[in-house]
């Protein structure tokens, strides 16, 4: 019998990240975050899905790059949809190392309070998302 208890309702506990080239999304992923992926399944070839497991990280959430249009033909790439802030150490490092790995950042460094500064992105996909830096006073 397994040791898992089902979260509390109205926790995230999956998030997709919708990609036209999975393989390309997924290294973006991996050299901007860090992602590491869950060996493929016959039922989820890596050309169509990558399952990745952030519980490693401390966080209780897992997902995966879908390939777009998925079957119900309801996710796509681009902005518009949920904006995911990821928690970096340095904006402007991360900002680089999104560059390189064929992002684009959209923002300069803006402010949030007096304690954090954020930068939006676009992703190899074109799906929008932050990174997010805590600071001792901006």
């Amino acid at each position: 019998m397994s040791d898992w208890k089902p979260p509390k309702f109205g926790t995230p506990v999956w998030m997709a990240i919708p990609a036209e080239d999975v393989s390309r999304a997924s290294k973006f992923y991996k050299d901007v975050f860090d992602f590491d992926y869950k060996p493929s399944r016959p039922e989820y070839p890596e050309a169509t899905y990558r399952m990745f497991d952030l519980q490693p990280k401390g966080l209780s959430l897992s997902g995966g790059i879908e390939k777009v249009p998925n079957g119900a033909g309801i996710l796509k790439t681009g902005g518009g949809g949920i904006c995911l802030h990821w928690f970096v150490e340095d904006v402007e490092k991360s900002g680089k190392a999104i560059e390189e790995a064929g992002g684009a950042m959209l923002s300069p460094a803006e402010k949030e309070g007096d304690h954090g500064l954020y930068r939006f992105f676009k992703d190899t996909e074109g799906n929008v998302g932050s990174i997010y830096q805590m600071v001792a006073s901006c």
